[in-house]
């Protein structure tokens, strides 16, 4: 571009990332909005799977079996009310008869009781047994009436105790429950008029509601439900040529990025694909327009990307001998287009992090650099020798002595003692 394009190319640049900002956005709107049309599509086919007959139908379009579920639901809720009226007479029933077996069992023990009595006294009561058998009658029916006492006690004041009312009742003037029993009857009138209010205003409102659904009101609603039924229709199309744009946006990127790749990167991913044993493939700017910076993403050879920070720390150290080496070729490349010599490569233990498989793969690649120009490998590392000699590499091993000791011209004190001009 000439410096005239620069504006151009940047304004460009500035527009695809914004309408990439925006794609990614309507993308993760659209991806939520089908999540939840798939979520209420596969509960709806769950329903009709199992409790409809006809899977077919419901495997091809779930959701036109939605009536019948409907009818269903209601058919079941009239059923279960049933069985619960049934269940409430059954052991409305199931007590009556149990209440009934133990009257009768303990009128059993009373005839018992009375028979050993009448045989062990030579005169009976008054009445005789005529009159027992009254006097029985009478007191089932007080104990009846005693039971339907509590009964109704612990419905109108769960909170009262009826044996405490009945230790009570002795010192309870008659005048004070008449009163109270007045108030209650006065409280109970001024409730039923309250109850009647309601009942009304009840009747109102039902009938009002009948009149806002057969109003235009609800055909107003019907046509809002209509309108936003337009508007998701909209939204997913909208949807598909925002992701049709994105997926031919993304093979046109993938396709530059391919042919446009940089020889450097190129050179650089086949070294680290000898370097680490074919474990990672190649490497590449990322993809991601926002991350920026200057950064590389290292390619496996499953085809996962891994940033830097995932790199352990031997291949980020593979990763950098890589590059360096590719850069290091383009440049005596250079060079040597330019008619000038090659200069010598020097490493300082560049393979500290590497493991054997690895090292050997390495000293194997500097070996064959070593036949066009001058390789220099420093290292402390004695193993790395032994490893290079048994891949039966072509290499010179110069050992390097340690330094002479170096006396100090002045001993310690002295030297504190000796100002130093300057």
């Amino acid at each position: 571009l000439e410096p005239d394009g620069w504006a151009t190319r940047r304004d460009t640049v500035g527009d695809a990332q914004d309408a990439g900002s925006r794609a990614r956005r309507c993308e993760a709107d659209a991806a939520s909005l089908q999540q939840a049309v798939d979520a209420h599509r596969d509960a709806v086919a769950a329903l009709v799977r199992t409790h409809l007959r006809d899977a077919a139908v419901a495997e091809a379009d779930p959701l036109s079996r939605l009536p019948e579920l409907a009818e269903r639901v209601r058919e079941v809720t009239a059923a279960s009310v049933s069985a619960a009226h049934l269940d409430d007479s059954v052991a409305a029933a199931d007590e009556a008869a149990a209440r009934a077996a133990r009257t009768a069992a303990a009128s059993r023990s009373v005839l018992d009781r009375l028979a050993v009595e009448l045989a062990l006294t030579e005169t009976l009561d008054e009445g005789g047994l005529e009159a027992a058998a009254e006097r029985g009658v009478r007191a089932v029916e007080l104990d009846r009436a005693a039971a339907e006492a509590a009964r109704l006690l612990a419905a109108a004041a769960p909170d009262l105790d009826a044996d405490e009312l009945v230790a009570a009742a002795p010192d309870t003037e008659t005048g004070a429950l008449d009163e109270t029993r007045a108030r209650n009857e006065e409280t109970e009138r001024e409730l039923e008029v309250a109850h009647a209010d309601v009942r009304e205003q009840l009747g109102g409102l039902r009938a009002r509601r009948r009149e806002l659904e057969g109003a235009d009101e609800a055909a107003l609603l019907h046509a809002e439900a209509q309108e936003h039924l337009a508007r998701a229709a909209e939204s997913a199309e909208r949807y598909l040529v925002v992701h049709l744009q994105r997926e031919i946006l993304r093979r046109e990127l993938d396709s530059y990025e391919r042919t446009h790749a940089s020889p450097l990167l190129v050179d650089a991913g086949r070294l680290l694909e000898r370097l680490t044993g074919g474990r990672f493939v190649a490497l590449r700017p990322p993809t991601d327009v926002a991350a920026g910076g200057r950064s590389l993403i290292a390619v496996r050879a499953d085809g996962e990307e891994l940033p830097p920070s995932r790199l352990s720390e031997g291949t980020a150290d593979q990763v950098h001998l890589a590059l360096r080496l590719a850069g290091i070729g383009q440049l005596q490349a250079d060079r040597e287009a330019s008619g000038l010599p090659p200069v010598p490569v020097v490493l300082d233990d560049v393979l500290m992090t590497f493991d054997d498989e690895r090292a050997v793969a390495a000293t194997g690649m500097l070996a064959e650099l070593a036949q066009q120009y001058q390789v220099l490998l420093f290292t402390h590392h004695d193993h790395l020798v032994s490893l290079a000699a048994e891949a039966g590499q072509d290499f010179t091993v110069a050992a390097l002595a340690p330094p002479a000791h170096v006396e100090p011209a002045l001993d310690a004190d002295a030297a504190r003692a000796t100002p130093i001009a300057g």
